[in-house]
C-alpha cells in the first residue's frame, strides 16, 4: 500500500505564507467568515456556514459557499455539496481556529481535563440553552513545520447533544513571547460594539449581542476578555444515522425470516489443530450504492434517502472450532471486524482460532466494504484529485454496515440448517452447531472504530468487545503512524498545514455516519429504533502508535464505562470499580511505553497495538464478559507486561 501512495505524491511545493481572507467592505466574500482572517472557513464549525431550514430536525442546515473550502495545489476547488446535506456538525467535531503563533501556555491538556471547569480556563465550549460547559482539551498543531501555520484545536472529550447549540469562547492565548494575541478587526468590532464597514460583520451583530456574548458571559467568559467567539449547531441523531437506519430497515424487510441467500464455495477440514472446519462462501445482499466497487456513493431518492438497486455478492468466512466436533453442542457466535484496509482473512489468525477452540465459539467475518484492501488505492486517488468526494468513504462503509447486518441474519437464519454447520448424534439425529440466541461482536483497530457504529445498528448483537479502537477519526488520525502515507498526500496537495487541519476537521462531520463517532449516544444512551442498549468492553494499549487511547477514552465516557480495579491509570470521567462489574468497561494495558502529549504518534518501533488481543488474561476477560456480561480482572495488578 505504501508504495502505491508514494507514487501518487509528486515532488511537493514550498510552504506558502498564511494568506488573508479579509477582503474589506468593497468586495466582501460572503463565503468567508471575517472574524478569523487567515482562512476563509475559520473559525469552524460555525453558524456562519449554516442557514435555517424548517424541514430538518435541528431547524438548520449546513450552507457552505462554493469557495469556502481551500483549493488544492492544482487549483481544484472542492464542492460543499455533501456537507450541505447535513443538519448540523458532528457531536465530537474538532473546534478550530487560527491565532497567529499561538502557544499551549495555559491551555487545558488531555492530562488535566477537569480544568475545563476552572474560572481561569482560556477556552470554553458551552451549551447555549443549558449553560453547561463541554469537557475538552486544547492544543496547537505540532505537525506544522512553521509556527504561523499551527491551528488551535479544541477536542470535545464527550459527545455534545444532538441538535444542541454551542458557543465557543477563547481568551488570554499568548504567543512565544508571552504577548496576548490581538483579536481580528472584524471580531473587535463585534466585541467592542464599534461600527464596521463590512456587511458580514453587521449582519451578525444581533446574534452576538443576543445569543453568543450572553451565553459566554454566563459561563464566566466576559465579552471584554474574548479574543474570538462564535457558535454552531450539532447534527440530529436522525440526520447522522438516518440513512443507515433506513437501509437497515429496508434490508430486514427484503430478507424477511429467510435471511440472505448464500452459496458455500469451499470447506476445509481441520486446517489446523484448533480449527475443525473452515467454511467459505458468498451471500447475496442488496446494493445501496451507485456502483458496486470502490469510490461508490449511496443512491439517493427524491428525499435524499438511499435505496437499493440490484445486489452484490459478499464473500464470508466461518471458523468452526475443533471442540465443536469433539464435544458437539450449539455454540455462541462471534462476528469479527478486521483492521485498517484489511480483510476477513484476519479471522484465520492463530490467536482467534485458539480462543474460539478454548472457549467454544463459532467466529465469522466479511470484509468491511468501504475500508477494505481494495478501497486503499481509490481513497488515495480521491485525496489527490477529488477531496470533495470524501463522502465515498463513510457512504461505502454504510454499505459495509448493511453487509455485516446481513451476515448476522445469515448466521442466525439459514445457516441453522446448513449441512456443514450441523453434526449428527449417536442416534443419527442432526443438530445445528449454532446457538442463535448468543451473538457477540469483536472488532480490533478499524474493526473497533467502525464497530461502535455497527453494534448501535444491530438488533442481534448482545455485547461487544472493541479492541484497540477509539473515536472520532479526527482525533485518531494525527496521532496514528498508519496515517503517515495519507498525511504526505494531504501535505502535497495542501502545502499549508492550516488547510490540512481544516480538511481533517471538516471531514469528521461526513465521517460520522460511517464510524463510531456518529453513534456514540446510540450505543446505550439513546438507542436507535428497534435496538436495545449494549454493554461494551474496551481493551486498549497505552502508547498505541496506530490508535490513540484518547479515542478509547471518548468511547468509554460516551458508553458510561468504568475502570476495573486496579486500573493502569486514572481516566477523567470514569469511576473505578471492583472486579466483577456488570456493564461497560475500559481496560488499559500498560507496557511501560511513552505516549506523547502532542498530536503525533508514539514510536511505531515499540507499538503495542497487537498485544492486548493476544494476552491470555485479556482473552479470558473477553470470554467471561461475552458469556456472563461481567467484567473480571484476571491480571495480577494493572494489565500489561508486568501485570498479566
Amino acid at each position: 500500500m505504501r508504495a502505491l501512495l508514494f507514487l501518487l505524491l509528486g515532488c511537493g511545493s514550498p510552504k506558502s505564507e498564511t494568506a488573508s481572507t479579509d477582503t474589506g467592505s468593497a468586495n466582501a466574500n460572503w463565503d468567508c467568515d471575517p472574524i478569523a482572517t487567515s482562512r476563509c472557513a475559520l473559525p469552524y464549525p460555525s453558524t456562519y456556514f449554516m442557514k435555517p431550514d424548517a424541514a430538518t430536525e435541528t431547524g438548520w442546515r449546513i450552507a457552505m459557499g462554493e469557495t469556502t473550502f481551500p483549493a488544492n495545489i492544482d487549483g481544484v476547488q472542492p464542492s460543499p455539496m455533501f456537507m450541505n446535506e447535513k443538519d448540523g456538525f458532528s457531536p465530537v467535531t474538532p473546534v478550530i481556529t487560527h491565532m497567529m503563533n499561538a502557544t499551549v501556555d495555559g491551555l487545558i491538556g488531555h492530562d488535566n481535563l477537569g480544568a475545563y471547569l476552572a474560572d481561569d480556563a482560556r477556552t470554553v465550549i458551552v451549551n447555549v440553552e443549558t449553560g453547561e460547559r463541554v469537557a475538552h482539551f486544547a492544543e496547537v498543531d505540532v505537525t506544522a513545520e512553521w509556527d504561523h501555520e499551527r491551528m488551535l484545536i479544541l477536542h470535545p472529550v464527550v459527545p455534545m447533544r444532538h441538535g444542541g447549540r454551542y458557543a465557543v469562547g477563547i481568551r488570554n492565548i499568548v504567543d512565544s513571547s508571552g504577548t496576548e494575541i490581538p483579536a481580528s478587526e472584524g471580531f473587535t468590532a463585534l466585541r467592542d460594539g464599534t461600527e464596521s464597514a463590512d456587511p458580514r460583520i453587521e449582519s451578525r451583530r444581533s446574534l452576538y449581542d443576543e445569543t453568543i456574548f450572553p451565553a459566554l458571559s454566563a459561563a464566566g467568559f466576559p465579552q471584554s476578555e474574548l479574543q474570538i467567539a462564535w457558535d454552531f449547531v450539532v447534527g440530529s441523531q436522525a440526520g447522522i444515522t438516518g440513512k443507515s437506519v433506513h437501509m437497515r430497515d429496508d434490508l430486514y424487510d427484503r430478507l424477511g425470516s429467510d435471511g440472505p441467500s448464500y452459496t458455500i464455495t469451499d470447506v476445509q477440514e481441520q486446517p489446523n489443530a484448533t480449527t475443525g472446519r473452515r467454511i467459505r462462501g458468498r451471500m447475496t445482499v442488496p446494493l445501496y450504492t451507485d456502483i458496486d466497487g470502490p469510490g461508490a456513493l449511496l443512491n439517493r431518492d427524491a428525499d435524499g434517502m438511499p435505496y437499493a438497486e440490484g445486489t452484490t455478492e459478499v464473500p464470508f468466512t466461518v471458523i468452526v472450532p475443533t471442540t465443536a466436533f469433539d464435544d458437539p453442542r450449539p455454540l455462541p457466535l462471534i462476528q469479527y471486524g478486521h483492521g485498517l484496509l484489511g480483510g476477513q482473512s484476519e479471522v484465520e489468525n492463530g490467536y482467534l482460532s485458539e480462543f474460539a477452540n478454548a472457549h467454544g465459539y463459532i467466529i465469522f467475518a466479511v470484509d468491511w466494504t468501504g475500508m477494505k484492501s481494495e478501497d486503499s488505492g481509490p481513497i488515495s486517488l480521491m485525496l489527490v484529485q477529488e477531496i470533495h468526494k470524501f463522502a465515498m468513504i463513510p457512504e461505502r462503509s454504510q454499505q459495509g454496515f448493511i453487509e455485516f447486518l446481513a451476515a448476522m441474519e445469515m448466521m442466525t437464519g439459514p445457516m441453522l440448517t446448513e449441512p456443514t454447520l450441523m453434526v449428527a448424534d449417536a442416534d443419527g439425529v442432526s443438530t445445528s452447531l449454532i446457538d442463535p440466541d448468543r451473538t457477540y461482536y469483536y472488532g480490533n483497530s478499524q474493526g473497533a472504530i467502525l464497530g461502535g457504529g455497527y453494534i448501535a445498528l444491530s438488533e442481534r448483537i448482545e455485547r461487544a468487545t472493541l479492541g484497540v479502537g477509539g473515536s472520532p477519526y479526527h482525533l485518531l488520525l494525527n496521532r496514528s503512524a498508519d496515517f503517515d502515507p495519507f498525511f504526505l498526500i494531504f501535505k502535497t496537495m495542501y502545502p499549508d498545514a492550516l488547510d490540512v487541519q481544516f480538511i481533517l476537521a471538516l471531514n469528521q462531520t461526513l465521517w460520522d455516519a460511517g464510524e463510531s463517532a456518529g453513534y456514540l449516544h446510540a450505543v446505550n444512551n439513546t438507542p436507535l429504533n428497534g435496538v436495545g442498549p449494549k454493554d461494551v468492553l474496551l481493551q486498549v494499549a497505552i502508547a498505541d502508535a496506530q490508535v490513540t487511547t484518547l479515542g478509547a477514552h471518548v468511547m468509554a465516557r460516551s458508553y458510561g464505562a468504568a475502570l476495573i480495579e486496579p486500573p493502569a491509570r486514572d481516566v477523567y470521567g470514569l469511576d473505578t470499580v471492583a472486579s466483577g462489574h456488570s456493564g461497560s468497561a475500559l481496560v488499559e494495558f500498560d507496557y511501560g511505553l511513552f505516549e506523547p502529549p502532542e498530536n503525533i504518534p508514539p514510536d511505531p518501533d515499540t507499538d503495542p497495538h497487537e498485544r492486548p488481543r493476544r494476552d491470555e488474561a485479556g482473552q479470558l476477560q473477553m470470554h467471561t464478559f461475552f458469556s456472563t456480561g461481567v467484567v473480571e480482572q484476571y491480571c495480577e495488578g494493572p494489565c500489561g507486561e508486568s501485570g498479566s
